[in-house]
């Protein structure tokens, strides 16, 4: 990604990004460091995507909105321009509930994030980090997104899920259609291909569950069940979408955040220098990685109230873009913002979200990640990119971001 000054950086250019803001945009997509820039040039500005809509950019002005879930819902009004966000219908799901139902949510993946079982990952994810290197054949150009960023967290999720490796393959498309279903615009139906994969994919894991029923395992799924059988206070419906949540919150962003940290690290010679001689240094660029190119660059509330943001007034029951893309930016809270410092610190990006809301699988997320860079790093010591020349192209919707490849060579 280019981190030069884009030449749309004018006050006149400044001000037309800002009006036209869409985060679903290819054009922010491609160099979204220009519209960062506009974004952060004034308060909160408010523009029409379906419906009128406030755009919050600023570090403070974002926490203010992530850390308020009483004015700031994360509940979907039922009303024209919110059509896109409804791909689970009327099946309530952590994502879209704020408390009691998302304590409840929260409560079912508990005891599989806990502090034990995230002790008990390292070994397991090193050990699928070195079954996926072993089969790159670093003497030949490879995709790095393809043939590694991909499948480390799909084989993560598979066995936190307890999906049998036999069916790896029947997951892939849903991860696809994540990325389809975010980039609908409001009002447009479903693709039929997605309804018919979603019967399949519904009937698959429901045979899961019932498997889980009669023997449970140590698995997200078994413990879900447990406490749904224990409370009765969870539908299969919501179970299913518990389910979808985790694989589609899971898979891709973990994945665009491994591609993200190598790709900073190899067009970075310095930094990448640095975590050669100290692989302990693994951990910040990931860190690094998920302050500039967050995976998911913005999340959505729903104000509950007639209300004010960074002195802009923001209509009750109204959409609240918050660009944590931006707020990862801002130079009022990042030095030197545009730089890649692994070292930083602190590093209180907004990657992860902020406030209730906050990725419950942010832990495994950054052992995934750590660990990748650095057996990267280990087992091909000459890694670097196939093409001097190569110029990225990233793939995006409304909330997320990321390479859309990066080939790369070792010998």
């Amino acid at each position: 990604m280019s981190e030069h000054a884009s030449p749309m950086a004018s006050p006149a250019g400044l001000s037309g990004l800002r009006r036209n803001f869409d985060p679903g945009d290819p054009g922010f997509h491609a160099d979204p460091q220009a519209y960062y820039r506009a974004l952060l040039a004034g308060p909160p500005v408010q523009v029409e995507m379906g419906t009128l809509s406030t755009v919050v950019s600023r570090y403070g002005d974002a926490l203010q909105v992530l850390r308020d879930p009483k004015r700031f819902s994360s509940v979907i009004p039922l009303q024209p321009g919110t059509e896109r966000f409804h791909m689970f219908g009327d099946v309530k799901n952590p994502l879209w509930t704020d408390p009691p139902e998302h304590t409840r949510f929260r409560r079912l993946t508990a005891s599989s994030f806990a502090p034990r079982k995230m002790a008990a990952l390292e070994p397991r994810v090193r050990a699928m980090t070195g079954k996926l290197l072993g089969r790159i054949d670093g003497g030949r150009e490879f995709d790095l997104v393809a043939e590694f960023s991909k499948r480390l967290p799909l084989y993560f999720i598979t066995d936190l899920l307890g999906v049998p490796e036999s069916d790896f393959d029947t997951l892939v498309p849903l991860v696809e259609f994540s990325f389809v279903l975010n980039q609908l615009k409001p009002g447009a139906p479903l693709p039929a291909d997605f309804l018919e994969y979603g019967a399949r994919i519904r009937a698959y894991f429901g045979g899961l569950m019932d498997q889980r029923r009669r023997r449970p395992g140590d698995d997200l799924i078994s413990n879900a069940v447990a406490a749904h059988d224990v409370e009765g206070k969870i539908s299969d419906d919501e179970l299913f979408s518990l389910v979808m949540v985790t694989v589609l919150g899971a898979v891709p962003t973990t994945a665009d955040m491994i591609s993200a940290a190598v790709y900073h690290l190899l067009t970075n010679p310095a930094q990448l220098a640095m975590v050669r001689r100290d692989p302990a240094l693994a951990a910040g660029a990931v860190e690094e990685a998920l302050r500039l190119d967050p995976p998911v660059h913005t999340t959505i509330r729903f104000s509950t109230q007639e209300c004010e943001v960074g002195g802009v007034r923001v209509a009750a029951r109204s959409p609240v873009y918050v660009i944590m893309g931006a707020a990862n930016r801002d130079p009022a809270h990042f030095p030197d913002p545009d730089r890649c410092e692994i070292t930083r610190n602190p590093n209180d990006h907004l990657s992860f979200g902020e406030g209730i809301h906050f990725c419950i699988g942010a832990a495994p997320a950054r052992i995934q990640g750590r660990l990748a860079v650095t057996m990267l790093l280990e087992h091909f010591p000459r890694l670097r990119l196939a093409d001097p020349h190569w110029r990225p192209v990233f793939k995006g919707s409304t909330m997320a971001r990321g390479l859309n490849a990066l080939p790369l060579r070792a010998d």
